[in-house]
């Protein structure tokens, strides 16, 4: 319990700071989860430790050159009013035990990016049926599996929603595990390139059309 208040308070002091927010998602996961499950992607997501910690820095992402994966991803989050997800030495200890999920949580907006899906609903859709169908963790499939009820909720969405979840799927079906992928080293990447490298069909499948 005393834990638990603790990390309560590092995260309340985190948001008032406003500073470090990846911190936020983390400490709030740890609430709920003693430790990761075991999962195949666990080394994978090891192994992308120091990348993980490497500062980003959104006004140098959007002074990058159009066409570029970084200036891509930095125009999507000032668009979309967010701030990259950079984590405080706070965070480092606990990766060991939740690899995947911070991972995941820093890599989540550069996915939006790659697979070209905004953050309305459908878009978060359409990128958690991504993610299910690249089974990272236990939770993580659940999330998509709560997605995928959503998607039949809101009626006068649902076309929107399901042909959002279909692409997501369509375009995991050949997709590079992109929690094991050096994304932050691939800033000043051409961003055709960088899609063509990891998810190869995302110009064969089209993207959902409003309903």
């Amino acid at each position: 319990m005393f834990h638990k208040l603790k990390t309560v308070a590092q995260m309340t002091r985190t948001m008032r700071r406003g500073e470090h927010v990846g911190d936020v998602p983390v400490l709030k996961m740890t609430l709920f989860m003693d430790q990761e499950a075991p999962s195949r992607h666990t080394d994978q997501a090891l192994a992308m430790h120091d990348i993980n910690f490497s500062h980003i820095d959104p006004t140098q992402l959007v002074r990058l050159p159009q066409g570029t994966f970084g200036h891509a991803y930095g125009r999507f989050m000032a668009f979309h009013q967010l701030q990259p997800f950079n984590f405080s030495s706070a965070i480092k200890p606990l990766f060991e035990k939740y690899p995947i999920t911070i991972r995941y949580v820093r890599v989540h907006d550069m996915i939006h990016t790659l697979l070209d899906f905004d953050t309305s609903l459908a878009g978060e859709l359409g990128v958690y049926s991504f993610v299910g169908q690249q089974h990272y963790t236990p939770t993580l499939d659940w999330a998509a599996r709560v997605a995928d009820r959503v998607a039949v909720l809101p009626f006068w969405q649902r076309a929107r929603l399901k042909a959002a979840q279909a692409r997501g799927k369509a375009l995991a079906k050949d997709a590079a595990v992109l929690i094991a992928a050096p994304l932050e080293t691939l800033f000043e990447q051409p961003l055709d390139e960088v899609r063509r490298a990891f998810i190869p069909c995302f110009a064969r499948v089209s993207l959902p059309t409003a309903a």
